[in-house]
């Protein structure tokens, strides 16, 4: 059986229909489908004619860009279910830096302009007018069709570029393979929901960035690329491992350093217990919709030497499994981070960033679950040998960070867990922590739980356009 996803008159539908924040899994960084019909979206900015050479060296001085560096543009998108998320990043955003909204067809756009009227927003003077791009391949979750780098100043081809990575549905395949071990026709069966056309995702943001195109053949989404812009690259060993199925370590190792101005791969083994590979058990009681192991949810570069890495409190160690789990998980990349070095030798920095209070709630897996919901669940999610039945409770936990915050120019925008049953006093001790880690920018906070319960957040919903050098 595959993974039940709406068909795209379905989606349609539940746009319109405006349905309350967190009922409708457009997952986080796992959002199903996309938009097929509407209006075909207005000529882009003509990029390179035809991509570069699969995994080639010939970058031109292009090199993978970090986010804290100056920031062009922000990309966002619109779902229902995530409208207070939208709404929030707008008002956190606007003014700061430009937003260009990626859109599926016209009838998206009617309804989020309608809301913003409503809502009369953008307030104030903002610097830069909202920006609408039609593309019927839009995703809501905008994080991860699409890594962007930047070209150096002086240098030939100096410029935006799009790395067009693979595309494997967040590793689907290597999930429909766990769910039906040793028996490949079921496998088979459960990936066809494998939706291909998101292939091209990437290569369409180029072009409507009038960016140039280096395509390579690992498979990745964004929010599992993270890189200091100087040549060093963080990445999670389990994650790439479901999504390269077949390729050694030493392989994968390989292909990321012919990506653009990589030059260095610090390998972690796991990131959160809280973010499992799709829907899947994290231990017998507990289950969440995860990507696999993003390093937007655990791991992330402040400047080029000073890494944040997700910390949870040790009240919630003693307390919670799954919290004892994620520590367990840090430490060991913890000690790893703390003896590691960046692309030129220099150590690095690391800070540990408290994680929220664990968010969760009850769930019962039901054989007639509506499965485009987030808290609707099946046994037949589960490999046989877990031995989950039809209506079972169990406790679903929201993939919950700090780290999944988007960083814009003068600003930094957390995630808000006070209304989910975190501490004023411990979010106030992570404000200072990114007042220390990036000095002189404002912080705010919005609330992502909408997002969290789909193994996504804000960094998900928002994609970074660098500024590239006069």
């Amino acid at each position: 059986m595959s993974v039940t996803k709406p068909s795209s008159s379905r989606r349609r539908q539940l746009l319109l229909a405006a349905l309350p924040a967190a009922s409708l899994a457009l997952p986080g960084c796992l959002q199903p489908g996309r938009g097929t019909t509407g209006p075909q979206p207005s000529a882009p900015p003509v990029a390179a004619e035809l991509p570069e050479p699969l995994d080639s060296p010939d970058h031109g001085g292009h090199v993978l860009a970090a986010e804290f560096d100056p920031v062009a543009a922000i990309w966002l998108s619109f779902g229902a279910g995530h409208e207070e998320l939208t709404l929030g990043l707008l008002e956190a955003l606007h003014g700061q830096v430009p937003l260009k909204f990626l859109l599926p067809d016209a009838a998206a756009e009617a309804v989020l302009r309608d809301l913003l009227r409503q809502r009369r927003l953008p307030r104030g003077q903002g610097r830069a007018p909202l920006q609408f791009i039609q593309e019927p391949l839009a995703s809501f979750f905008v994080r991860d069709v699409a890594v962007f780098t930047r070209g150096a100043r002086g240098a030939d081809g100096a410029g935006l570029g799009v790395v067009d990575f693979r595309w494997t549905e967040y590793g689907m395949p290597a999930w429909c393979t766990a769910r039906h071990p040793g028996n490949a026709a079921l496998a088979r069966s459960c990936a066809e929901g494998l939706d291909y056309a998101r292939e091209q995702l990437d290569r369409a943001v180029a072009r409507h960035a009038g960016a140039r195109i280096f395509r390579s053949s690992v498979a990745i989404e964004g929010g599992g690329v993270e890189t200091n812009g100087r040549g060093l690259l963080i990445a999670n060993r389990a994650l790439y491992a479901t999504r390269n199925p077949g390729r050694s370590l030493a392989e994968v190792e390989a292909l990321l350093l012919r990506l653009p101005g990589i030059r260095r791969v610090i390998w972690l083994p796991e990131g959160l217990a809280e973010d499992p590979h799709l829907r899947a058990s994290i231990d017998a009681t507990h289950v969440a919709w995860g990507t696999g192991g993003h390093t937007d949810e655990f791991v992330r570069f402040a400047d080029a030497r000073t890494v944040l890495l997700a910390w949870p409190e040790d009240s919630d160690v003693a307390t919670h499994p799954v919290s004892r789990l994620t520590r367990q998980r840090m430490q060991r990349n913890f000690d790893i981070l703390s003896r590691s070095s960046d692309a030129d030798g220099r150590p690095l920095r690391v800070l540990r960033v408290p994680m929220p209070r664990p968010v969760q709630r009850r769930i019962f897996l039901s054989a007639g679950a509506e499965t485009a919901h987030s808290r609707e669940w099946t046994a037949d999610f589960f490999a046989p040998s877990e031995r989950r039945w039809q209506g079972q409770p169990l406790l679903q936990l929201a993939t919950t960070s700090y780290l999944n915050h988007v960083v814009a120019n003068g600003v930094v925008v957390l995630p808000d867990y006070l209304p989910h049953g975190t501490p004023p006093a411990l979010q106030e001790r992570v404000r200072r922590i990114y007042e220390q880690a990036f000095p002189g920018r404002q912080i705010r906070f919005v609330d992502a739980i909408s997002a969290n319960w789909v193994g996504g957040g804000l960094h998900c919903a928002t994609l970074s356009e660098p500024a590239v050098p006069d």
